[in-house]
């Protein structure tokens, strides 16, 4: 028998409050902060855009402690309406379009493999699929919905405890605070606080037929050890994601066991 799933919980912004960041002291408790900032503002995102506490967030962290002292919350949650604060912290000003969107494009599993050494793309169609409402975004409950989507069409390729392994995993790694290549959302201009939007019917149409563009001419994924290569400094980027690929690749290893006599 397989081992049980142990769930890799999804993450909001308290949660990251308690990570360690890549720097400690003053820095860790700017980035803690400032997350703290934006909880207490209303916004609430599923791991905070500071949660890393890189320089770059550090710099980012420093500048919405400053304005909200100066200001408190309703210069962050009007920030839109303010020409100058847009100009101090253009990413908390990001207002979408269709023009921004880019061609769909897919790199299967990700960071994580699309099937075992003997069977290379085994589920990958599951992930494609999954990348398909990645790409588009929209709200909170879309991306549930297309995550619950992707553990059960893994389930039906492998088990329901693999496939609830995965679906841990994109919780963990897709969320849309931070700038990552496969979050959700990915085919628009990153948004650290509105990830999760729903999108106006002109940017919904023009996501589905960059979608149906794609599945009329195919392109297939690069294989894994490229997307690792690539995609290196984006996965240590994101707390938990490296221990959730290597619960996944521990799962992976025991499909290509012959079983116990």
């Amino acid at each position: 028998m397989r081992p049980p799933v142990i769930w890799l919980a999804t993450w909001l912004v308290a949660s990251t409050l308690s990570v360690g960041c890549a720097d400690s002291g003053s820095g860790a408790s700017l980035c803690d902060r400032a997350a703290g900032v934006l909880a207490t503002c209303g916004q609430i995102v599923d791991q905070s855009p500071f949660g890393t506490c890189q320089p770059a967030q550090r710099k980012l962290a420093a500048e919405v402690v400053a304005v909200y002292d100066q200001r408190g919350c309703a210069a962050l949650v009007n920030i839109k309406a303010d020409s100058f604060l847009c100009s101090e912290l253009p990413f908390l000003c990001v207002t979408h379009t269709v023009d921004e969107l880019q061609p769909f494009v897919t790199d299967g599993c990700s960071m994580f493999p699309d099937g075992t050494p003997s069977n290379r793309t085994w589920w990958q169609h599951c992930c494609i699929t999954h990348d398909f409402a990645y790409y588009a975004g929209g709200s909170a409950d879309l991306r549930a919905a297309a995550d619950d989507g992707l553990a059960a069409c893994i389930a039906s390729e492998v088990d329901d405890a693999f496939g609830n392994l995965m679906r841990a995993g994109v919780r963990v790694g897709g969320t849309p605070a931070l700038n990552t290549p496969w979050r959700w959302g990915y085919g628009w201009t990153y948004d650290a606080l509105n990830g999760y939007r729903d999108l106006p019917d002109d940017q919904r149409a023009a996501a589905q037929a960059q979608i149906d563009a794609y599945m009329a001419n195919p392109v297939p994924p690069d294989a894994l050890e490229q997307r690792l290569d690539r995609l290196s400094d984006s996965i240590v980027s994101v707390p938990g994601l490296q221990e959730a690929m290597r619960a996944v690749q521990d799962e992976v290893d025991k499909l290509d066991q012959p079983p116990l006599p």
